[in-house]
């Protein structure tokens, strides 16, 4: 905020009077509809019809403080920053739940009233006294204009003289009057206005909670899966080995050539086991990603894909092991979608780093309908993802194309 020192104060004295003139038309329309709705909206309660109403004036409040931290910028140099409100789970009647408990917004409403009331009259004040500091200033210049029986043409030479130095004088108390009242409305908004750090934390913690639980969860599932794939497939493959071998040694000595076969059969199949196996390595983490990073990784995985895949990749300087382990698996999973369900016939990956954030973009003209289900795989992505701080966003209309965008937080 400015000072109090006159070079500072003739300064700021413009945006003091923009925002204080300015919130009283405002606060006055805010007072009418604030007024006027709410004795509608409580009117109509008991039949119903009014309940959509008071929702949407919530709405409207929330549009109106939104405006007003912008408008706050006027006199605090920047404008106060906007809360972020995570979308409520569940349905239509939840989420109006979760704002009619939002204690941002009830601080919301409460500023908007002082603005309505308050606002107004500090407004009416300000814009009164400097029209009267103005008349008083500029009173010389219409006197020769004012009919003679007036109030302004009786006045003699030294009282236009007079009337202009009192005219001084109210303009500067009149801009100490504008200073305080642009700071001390300035200071309310930032009061009820800006972020509650208690409610930030407490979303935070509720956050990581959730997050938390989602990971623990996808951890168990990629688990189970891996316990499933292991007895499904390798195990399997490495119990017909055994059952071959030994057969092969029983004919060994009587049947060189019927050994020999069963020999074959069973090399073949330890082949396909090591491969099964090598896949699920892979699966777990690819050694490439540790060796070489996320290029190489990801450029082996759009080499085994089989729709072209065009990869553009950024990432200096390299990201922690966690985030580059959730990147990967985020354009795995897509990429597997892309080969097996989506249609496409073209698909691009996109990896950049800018600044603390790593952009991971996956996007392929497929035939789209992808979307977070829970137990799906992409859930499951989006959980790794949001277990460090990250997003996940999945835009896949009927018909394509679908893309895939993750947001990981990475130091600077």
């Amino acid at each position: 905020m400015a000072s109090l020192r006159p070079r500072s104060l003739l300064r700021q004295a413009p945006r003091d009077l923009l925002y204080v003139g300015l919130s009283g038309p405002i606060g006055l329309a805010w007072l009418i509809v604030i007024v006027s709705m709410l004795a509608v909206g409580f009117g109509l309660s008991v039949v119903i019809i009014g309940i959509p109403l008071l929702v949407l004036i919530f709405e409207l409040i929330r549009l109106g403080a939104r405006a007003e931290r912008a408008r706050a910028g006027l006199v605090l140099g920047t404008p106060i920053a906007q809360p972020v409100r995570p979308r409520a789970p569940g349905g239509f009647l939840r989420r109006v739940w979760g704002r009619i408990t939002d204690r941002a917004g009830w601080k919301e409403i409460g500023f908007m009233l002082l603005l309505a009331t308050v606002g107004t009259a500090l407004g009416v004040i300000v814009l009164a006294l400097w029209s009267g500091a103005v008349a008083a200033i500029v009173a010389p210049a219409v006197h020769a204009a004012a009919p003679s029986r007036s109030l302004l043409g009786r006045q003699t030479a030294w009282a236009l003289i007079g009337i202009v130095i009192g005219g001084f004088v109210l303009a500067a108390l009149t801009l100490l009057v504008t200073r305080g009242f642009a700071a001390g409305l300035a200071a309310i908004a930032k009061w009820l206005l800006a972020v509650d750090d208690r409610a930030v934390l407490a979303a935070r913690v509720d956050t990581l909670e959730a997050t938390r639980a989602a990971a623990v969860e996808s951890a168990d599932a990629r688990l189970r899966r891996l316990e499933r794939d292991l007895h499904d497939g390798a195990q399997h493959r490495l119990s017909y080995i055994a059952m071959e071998l030994d057969r092969a040694r029983a004919k060994l000595a009587d049947d060189p050539e019927a050994a020999s076969e069963l020999l074959g059969r069973a090399h073949e199949e330890s082949k396909r086991a090591m491969g099964e196996l090598r896949d699920l390595v892979r699966g777990i983490h690819p050694s490439v990603l540790t060796d070489r990073g996320l290029d190489a990784a990801v450029s082996g995985l759009a080499e085994r894909c089989p729709v072209p895949v065009d990869v553009d990749i950024h990432v200096d300087p390299r990201p922690s092991t966690a985030i580059e382990t959730a990147a990967y698996y985020v354009v795995a999973e897509a990429l597997t979608n892309v080969g097996k369900h989506a249609g496409a016939r073209s698909a691009s990956v996109d990896i950049h780093r800018d600044g603390s954030a790593l952009s991971i973009w996956v996007w392929d003209d497929g035939q789209g309908g992808a979307s977070r289900r829970p137990g799906s795989g992409l859930e499951g992505l989006a959980q790794r993802v949001e277990a460090l701080d990250g997003s996940l966003t999945v835009t896949s209309p009927s018909g394509g194309p679908t893309v895939i965008r993750a947001e990981i937080p990475c130091g600077s």
